[in-house]
């Protein structure tokens, strides 16, 4: 008998302190489970480049040039290894000859891939290769857009 109460009581115990260790979702607001949930996945994102062997924004520090670094981000975009450059839309036009998107880091425009950015302080990279996306930029945007946003600019 002195067992049995003794078990419970040790039960009682272990599903109180585990209780409080959880978050409750009704003293939470929508915005802060709406943070919450951007951590999570946040959280699952790093983990998923990690095994790739990226840090946590999905960039190969440790690559030789910044197309290679942010391949991850790339996609579908055909990536030319030996001269470091990358063609994400064909352009339409033959008078066209820019086969090559335009970059933006920090918001100024480069027309090849930029060699001056330290691969350790790459935050964010968006893609935009629609004609819609790609509209802010007029002409210069035509084969696609590569924005880079570093540590720098969020500061």
């Amino acid at each position: 008998m002195k067992k049995l109460i003794l078990l419970l009581l040790l039960g009682m115990l272990s599903i109180t302190s585990y209780g409080q260790t959880e978050i409750e979702a009704k003293d939470l607001t929508k915005k802060e489970l709406r943070e919450l949930k951007k951590q999570k996945a946040f959280e699952k994102q790093k983990d998923r480049y990690a095994k790739r062997g990226l840090n946590a924004w999905g960039i190969n520090e440790n690559a030789p040039n910044l197309v290679l670094a942010i391949r991850e981000h790339l996609g579908s975009a055909r990536i030319d290894t030996q001269r470091g450059l990358v063609i994400i839309r064909q352009s339409e036009s033959f008078s066209n000859s820019q086969a090559y998107p335009l970059w933006i880091v920090d918001g100024q425009q480069y027309y090849s891939p930029p060699e001056v950015i330290s691969l350790q302080n790459i935050r964010e990279v968006n893609i935009y290769e629609s004609l819609a996306e790609t509209n802010k930029w007029g002409q210069l945007g035509r084969a696609g857009v590569i924005e880079i946003i570093t540590l720098n600019a969020l500061e």
